[in-house]
């Protein structure tokens, strides 16, 4: 049995659909049926179909308008699909950004190569929705910090963007808080690099641990951390970089052999409206906040104005 493997057929006449389905279902397909184009869509939406068998030629909606409908939506849009057309009629080009998605049968329809069909277009899906995961996959790998399992900088700088538009256009409060460690050069000539991620591994648990889940913790340095406060005052922002300066400040950390105590400078900085949109503006004020902090010895937070 071709187990969780769904095929739509759609036809107006119901006779073909009742016969195709009995082919499908007699090959271990599970199967469903609509008899217009507008029930097809609907049938899409309750329970999404591996593949669709579509007649071109219904009333009210064709099958060239069912496939556009489909195409437009991202749950849909995948759904690879094949066309039931007559000899008689003209075939429609297909336009849309996997053609290769798409197939035709002429009727009247032939089990066995209905049946071929069915197995080369779903074999073709199978290997395509792999490539897609694996892009996904090396896409989240990119927006990931390997040492500290954080977001990246680029995920950063692609938040930023949107929290900033999001800030323009409704004046809701964004701010960043950016965290450096304290003496970090005399930590990197003292440590290797692996002891170094390790702690900084650690410093990232802590303070993740604290945050909300539509806050964004991203390892922005070798010893620096970056968070981006959605829905966050300047007020906000400084209450959140005073409870982590002291939960770091009161907290251990191994390095090898040796406990560590360690303290990190802290800048703070309130989005407004004549910053850029990219967030550079944004993050150069707190970054020069957090170097007054380190200036001023240390262990603070400052304000960005």
């Amino acid at each position: 049995m071709k187990t969780g493997q769904k095929i739509l057929v759609v036809d107006d006449e119901q006779q073909n659909t009742l016969l195709l389905s009995e082919v499908l279902k007699n090959a271990g397909y599970s199967v469903d049926a609509a008899n217009d184009g507008f029930k097809a869509i609907a049938a899409c939406k309750v329970r999404t179909p591996d593949i669709i068998i579509l007649d071109l030629n219904m009333p009210l909606m064709g099958g060239m308008a069912v496939y556009q409908r489909l195409k437009k939506e991202d749950k849909t849009s995948h759904i690879p699909i094949i066309f039931l057309g007559a000899k008689d009629e003209p075939v429609p080009d297909v336009v849309g950004e996997e053609p290769e998605n798409e197939d035709i049968i002429f009727k009247p329809v032939q089990p066995a190569e209905l049946l071929a069909r069915v197995k080369s277009v779903l074999r073709e899906k199978a290997l395509r929705d792999e490539l897609r995961k694996k892009e996904l996959q090396i896409r989240e790998l990119s927006l990931t910090d390997s040492s500290t399992d954080l977001r990246s900088t680029r995920y950063l700088t692609e938040f930023l963007k949107l929290g900033i538009k999001q800030a323009r256009r409704y004046g809701v409060p964004l701010s960043v808080v950016v965290l450096e460690v304290d003496n970090h050069k005399d930590l990197a000539k003292h440590y290797s690099q692996s002891t170094i991620d390790e702690v900084v591994a650690q410093l990232g648990d802590n303070i993740k641990r604290q945050m909300r889940d539509s806050d964004i913790v991203v390892r922005s340095g070798s010893f620096e951390f970056t968070l981006a406060l959605t829905v966050t005052p300047r007020d906000g922002a400084i209450e959140v970089a005073e409870r982590l300066r002291i939960s770091i400040q009161d907290a251990t950390f191994k390095a090898g052999n040796d406990i560590l105590n360690l303290t990190v400078g802290v800048g703070i900085c309130q989005f407004a409206p004549h910053m850029d949109d990219d967030g550079k503006v944004l993050l150069s004020h707190a970054r020069a906040a957090v170097e007054h902090a380190h200036k001023e010895g240390g262990n603070r937070s400052l304000m960005a104005e």
